[in-house]
């Protein structure tokens, strides 16, 4: 069983022990590319996935091989977008970008600040009561949304009436 992804032009892939790096207009992206059953070839600008074995739960690893592949080379033509809204009806919330952190202070009125990381190399920018958060790596932009959305997320009071906290709204031009 085997797959063949074509590569656009200008995009040059290579690997590197476990590694796939795929690199377009001096920006890459690397991610791990392993299976013990299936080979990864680079071969005229193609990329070639090659099993061992032929049942369809190599061919679901197969397409999942495939998909990240293309992911790779979507957020390196558009990096991925996701936007997050701050509601804040009991307590006026605050967001500050430091570093690679994200401070969020004053959520329900509380007098420690909460802290959540960036994960790899997303870019995070807070605008009033809206957060971007922009990557090439897919993985990478969802995590951070993610932890963000998670951070903030209401517990022991009724969430009916404690709605405040920071929502994912939009995910790469969709909304939600």
């Amino acid at each position: 069983m085997n797959t063949k992804i074509q590569m656009p032009s200008g995009f040059t892939a290579r690997k590197e022990s476990k590694e796939l790096i795929i690199s377009a207009e001096g920006k890459e992206v690397k991610r791990e590319m392993f299976h013990p059953l299936i080979d990864l070839k680079i071969k005229d600008n193609e990329i070639l996935l090659d099993s061992k074995k032929e049942n369809r739960n190599m061919k679901k690893m197969m397409m999942t091989h495939s998909a990240h592949i293309k992911n790779m080379v979507r957020g390196l033509q558009k990096p991925f977008k996701y936007k997050l809204k701050v509601c804040g009806s009991h307590y006026p919330i605050t967001v500050k970008v430091e570093g690679k952190n994200i401070i969020i202070i004053n959520y329900l009125g509380q007098k420690v600040p909460k802290k959540c990381k960036i994960v790899g190399d997303a870019k995070v920018t807070v605008n009033k009561d809206e957060i971007t958060v922009e990557s090439m790596n897919k993985e990478y932009a969802g995590m951070t949304a993610g932890i963000i959305e998670k951070t903030c997320q209401v517990k022991n009071y009724d969430r009916r009436i404690f709605q405040d906290g920071i929502y994912i709204i939009e995910k790469d031009g969709k909304k939600i």
